[in-house]
């Protein structure tokens, strides 16, 4: 059997499913937006009184030592200590966008499961006619 000769038996199917993709796709959106608020926010949050405190601790530390020999060793640690965290900061960075999810996972795999679905049911008929 054709599948253009079957297209008006399987079209009221097919739009139906088209309309579940988008109801699909809709929702992950929205799961997806108010995640990313959220994670935006305390990121935000985060970076913000992160920042404040090693400001506050680095003025403590070259005040502790500006009258001392070991004030440009203080500085220089201070500045090896942050290349080194900005380093190892990039690393993590760079392996979590690899594991992080990808967006439409859940509509993905509805389609995988309906094509496969589909070629069952293509397969059956052939193998019938």
């Amino acid at each position: 059997m054709n599948i253009v000769a079957a297209l008006p038996r399987i079209a009221p199917v097919l739009g139906r499913h088209a309309l579940g993709y988008a109801d699909l796709a809709t929702e992950e959106l929205q799961d997806a937006g108010a995640l990313l608020g959220r994670r935006v926010l305390a990121t935000a949050m985060y970076a913000i009184a992160a920042s404040f405190s090693v400001l506050m601790f680095c003025c403590l530390a070259i005040a502790v030592a500006w009258d001392t020999p070991y004030r440009i060793t203080v500085i220089a640690g201070l500045a090896l200590t942050f290349v080194t965290a900005a380093i190892f900061a990039g690393e993590v960075a760079r392996r979590e966008r690899r594991k992080s999810a990808r967006l439409f996972q859940r509509l993905r795999s509805a389609w995988i499961t309906d094509r496969e679905t589909l070629r069952e049911v293509l397969a059956a008929r052939e193998a019938r006619s």
